[in-house]
């Protein structure tokens, strides 16, 4: 009887394997596969059984529950967004539908500041400032929220880093000073917590508060796994601050990631100076990337203009600050703002300033009847929490030389916007970063073929988050991929009318479930968080 039971095993075991006749629960026939790698498309099927690809082929006489027609379309894995912002955007509405109809299946997220870990004041700040939709913020650890999410469900997969500023926030504050070694050591046990419960590395961003005030020693004592970073510079001192970048690097023994490569200031016009030293870092041993967003216009807090030292303390005590007549003219003075025309105020957290929404700085000077720097402050004083502007001042030509550099990923620097979000602004990369690489940069410039591009937006970025389970497609591989029309795919949001969804792409699978079938929202919530082994 033994014998026979080994005997059946053996012969199920070979029909199993044997090519088109297994039962797969999802069949994608017809389409050219783009796997990856960067090499070239070619014609097969593709079939998936639970979570995971389990054939590539003719599956032709294959059976399956579900069956979709690739025919004049690419089948790719999903897209990997290497820097998003949606960890609040889930806890609203976990379909995350402008994610998924550009494709991205994955997101890595926490940048600088990440949703964990946190102490009882920066938890009360959350809950100040939270938008509406969100649940009681009753995390306080990095394993916590991912507990939250995985909880509470989500259209797409999560990895998050471990926010260099949540540590020096829970042990110093926001104040400008560096850390003692007791309070390092305290500091480094809090990364090393998140760590262990899943982060992929460390980020830090290094033109915000708390961020800005720490040191290069104490960010090289906290780096653990990979480093990613918001540069301290983008501007007139970028060499610098890729130096800084480079150094922790090699001496903490990490590998490095930079966050949307771009110049700007006085450096704006020098990408290739920027490249090149980069390069120059790879070629001396040390393991550095980075990744772009496909547009010539930046969007962060209008805070970023405040000098540093206006800062101290949080929003709330700068906001105090502009009550005195001299630091207000002090702050006034120093702030980067111009002639106000080339910064779009997208977001103000005030129900009382929602009128300036979609409008530049330079025109709400004029409806207050005031100059640039004092409109600035106005908003500040008005909101709750800092308002989010867009700013021009990005040249096209450097963006496309990062862009089509071969270690350079693509990060949307975005979250998703759902519900009351929607009612403001957004950056128009929300909402179609990655197919404006996949059908503007590919089909009308020309920069790189689609399979580089592709590449880039898959298996590079797995590569650079440590996923060895994603970004190609191949039987083993989970069964993230998307279906698109790469005639059709297209970006449709606008600086000015930016909330449109991206086209072209028909369906979206997340670990063997769809999210998009035959260009509509299923409603399922197949993500994970993906936590580092």
């Amino acid at each position: 009887m033994r014998i026979l039971a080994v005997l059946l095993a053996l012969t199920c075991a070979a029909e199993s394997s044997s090519p088109g006749t297994r039962q797969l629960d999802v069949r994608i026939i017809n389409g050219d596969v783009i796997d990856g790698t960067g090499r070239a498309r070619f014609r097969a099927d593709v079939g998936i059984r639970g979570d995971t690809i389990v054939e590539i082929g003719d599956l032709s006489r294959a059976t399956s529950k579900d069956t979709i027609d690739a025919r004049n379309h690419v089948v790719t894995p999903g897209f990997i967004d290497v820097l998003g912002h949606s960890e609040g955007s889930v806890l609203i509405d976990p379909n995350l539908e402008g994610k998924v109809r550009q494709g991205v299946t994955t997101e890595l997220t926490g940048e600088g500041h990440s949703p964990g870990p946190l102490n009882e004041a920066m938890a009360a700040e959350m809950e100040r400032t939270k938008p509406t939709g969100w649940p009681p913020v009753s995390w306080r650890t990095l394993g916590e929220f991912m507990k939250v999410i995985e909880k509470r469900g989500s259209a797409i997969n999560f990895a998050f880093f471990i926010g260099a500023a949540n540590p020096r926030e829970m042990v110093i504050g926001t104040v400008d000073r560096a850390p003692t070694a007791e309070e390092l050591k305290r500091m480094q046990a809090i990364i090393d917590q998140a760590m262990r419960e899943g982060a992929i590395g460390l980020s830090t961003a290094l033109i915000y508060p708390p961020g800005r005030f720490a040191t290069t020693d104490e960010l090289t004592a906290l780096a653990r796994v990979s480093y990613w970073t918001h540069l301290r510079s983008e501007s007139d001192t970028i060499m610098s601050a890729l130096d800084e970048a480079f150094r922790i690097g090699r001496d903490a023994h990490v590998r490095v990631n930079i966050f949307h490569l771009k110049v700007g200031g006085a450096m704006r016009g020098h990408m290739r100076e920027v490249v090149a030293k980069i390069e120059a870092a790879q070629k001396s041993g040390l393991d550095v990337a980075s990744n772009v967003y496909p547009y010539t216009a930046t969007a962060t807090d209008l805070t970023s203009v405040v000098p540093a030292w206006a800062l101290e303390g949080g929003y709330l005590q700068f906001v105090a600050r502009l009550k005195d007549p001299a630091t207000r003219s002090r702050v006034a003075q120093a702030m980067r703002v111009g002639d106000g025309s080339s910064i779009l105020l997208r977001q103000i957290p005030s129900p009382t300033l929602k009128q300036f929404e979609r409008k530049r700085l330079n025109a709400i000077a004029a409806a207050m009847q005031t100059n640039p720097a004092e409109a600035a402050l106005r908003l500040f004083e008005g909101s709750v929490s800092s308002p989010i502007g867009i700013y021009f001042g990005l040249n096209e030509d450097d963006m496309q030389y990062a862009l089509k550099q071969p270690w350079v990923a693509v990060g949307s620097d975005s979250g998703a916007v759902v519900g009351v979000m929607r009612e403001a602004g957004a950056h128009p990369r929300a909402y179609g970063t990655f197919p404006r690489v996949a059908g503007h940069y590919v089909r009308d410039v020309h920069l790189f073929t689609l399979e580089e591009a592709v590449r880039k937006m898959t298996s590079l970025a797995a590569s650079r988050a440590g996923f060895s389970d994603r970004g190609v497609l191949e039987p083993g591989m989970k069964a993230d991929i998307i279906v698109f029309d790469p005639k059709t795919i297209a970006d449709t949001s606008t600086y000015e009318d930016p909330h449109h969804y991206a086209v072209g792409i028909s369906d979206v699978i997340v670990n063997g479930t769809a999210v998009l079938r035959s260009g509509r929202m299923t409603g399922a919530l197949p993500g994970r968080v993906l936590r580092r082994r």
